[in-house]
């Protein structure tokens, strides 16, 4: 098998053929390459189909590499092992781009006690077979009005709006926006917005915040805000961007724990099998209360709510990326990029062997089919995966 570097550099040859800037010396190299094994064969065949990889770099061009890459390995790489990857840095995203080809993914590697290994490249990528494969999670929600009464929101056409209890809904976009129905009646009806396992949705509250629900979550909200508080109810995870209103403080109750702002950008994880509730400020300020601790956030803080309350310092487009179309992982042990997939995939995952010493970080699209996922995920040469219909086994290598 060729060393890391020899991979890298055929990444390099295989960027010039597509760029037709091969000399005849390195066509006659990616001739013999080709010529090699069948795997390298079918993998040239699929770079030269034109739509496949149109679609790809399209993709890959959407994405902020540089600051990606320079944020994953800034992060805890020893000093040799930064300056080896960087002197590669350009043919690792030539490499990053044709790999994803295969897989729609980028920027992955194990972690494993502090040591990083370097990224997978394109020549360990295998084609094979693939059971039926199960596709990423997509806008889905529906709405509970007061009176019990269910619509699914997916249902509803753009441009379309809807009268119920106390509150027009309206959907453009894909948004949909809830506004006061009466704005003379002080009657006020409380609704719960869900997102299933697989689900994800963006909505506008009657006050203008918007609210962006990822799957697995809810929020419990009135038809119109009175009083001098802006109170709403949230399970699962949800980025805000609350709508500044300095005669009404907004809340967002979770657990035991409320957070309160008047006009900021932050995300709040509360999924039960977490362990641990969070919330990430953006922007603006951001006050957290449990009990009798209460405590001020500023932008790029996290928050940990248990017992008591822990600040901290983090990455916050780590804690956002799910509202930004990616999964993130920064040194996450298998059972967390695990529970990630659960709630995205909608699969169920059972583990074989002692997973305590497998860590991963990378930057992956949730737009990517599970076989990709799997794949990339299976490159590190620490972990395999079986699928059983939905249900995922991680097993040890």
């Amino acid at each position: 098998m060729e060393n890391k570097q020899e991979q890298f550099e055929r990444a390099d040859l295989i960027l010039k053929y597509l760029k037709g800037e091969l000399n005849p010396q390195e066509e006659q190299e990616m001739e013999l390459w080709v010529e090699e094994s069948e795997k390298n064969r079918l993998f040239f065949d699929r770079i030269r189909n034109e739509q496949a990889l149109e679609e790809e770099l399209a993709f890959f061009s959407r994405i902020d590499t540089d600051k990606a890459w320079q944020r994953i390995a800034a992060q805890t790489v020893d000093q040799q092992k930064t300056r080896s990857l960087w002197s590669v840095n350009t043919v690792w995203k030539y490499a990053a781009a044709i790999t994803l080809i295969l897989g729609t993914v980028f920027l992955i590697y194990q972690t494993q006690q502090g040591k990083h290994t370097a990224p997978a490249t394109i020549a360990e990528v295998t084609p094979k077979l693939q059971p039926e494969d199960i596709l990423p999670g997509g806008d889905k929600a529906k709405l509970t009005f007061s009176d019990g009464s269910v619509f699914l929101l997916e249902d509803m056409e753009n441009g379309t709006v809807r009268q119920e209890q106390g509150v027009k809904v309206s959907k453009l976009d894909g948004v949909v926006t809830f506004e006061i129905a009466d704005s003379k009646s002080d009657q006020v009806f409380y609704n719960t917005i869900s997102t299933p396992v697989g689900g994800q949705y963006q909505v506008v509250l009657p006050d203008g915040s918007k609210v962006w629900l990822n799957s697995a979550s809810s929020l419990y909200f009135p038809s119109a805000f009175v009083g001098n508080e802006r109170t709403v109810e949230l399970t699962g995870e949800a980025y805000f961007e609350v709508a500044r209103n300095q005669k009404q403080v907004f809340q967002v109750k979770v657990d035991e724990a409320t957070i309160e702002v008047l006009g900021t950008h932050f995300n709040v994880m509360a999924y039960a099998n977490e362990g641990r509730t969070t919330a990430t400020l953006v922007e603006g300020s951001v006050r957290v209360k449990k009990g009798n601790v209460s405590k001020m956030m500023t932008p790029g803080q996290q928050a940990t709510i248990g017992e008591d309350i822990k600040l901290k310092k983090v990455d916050v487009d780590e804690a956002i990326a799910w509202k930004n179309g990616l999964f993130y992982f920064s040194s996450a042990d298998i059972a967390t990029v695990m529970r990630q997939m659960e709630r995205w995939y909608g699969i169920e995952v059972a583990y074989s062997g002692n997973m305590s010493a497998k860590h991963f970080s990378g930057i992956i699209s949730r737009n990517t089919e599970i076989s990709k996922m799997l794949e990339m995920l299976e490159l590190t040469g620490s972990i395999q995966f079986r699928r059983e219909g939905r249900k995922v086994v991680v097993s040890t290598i």
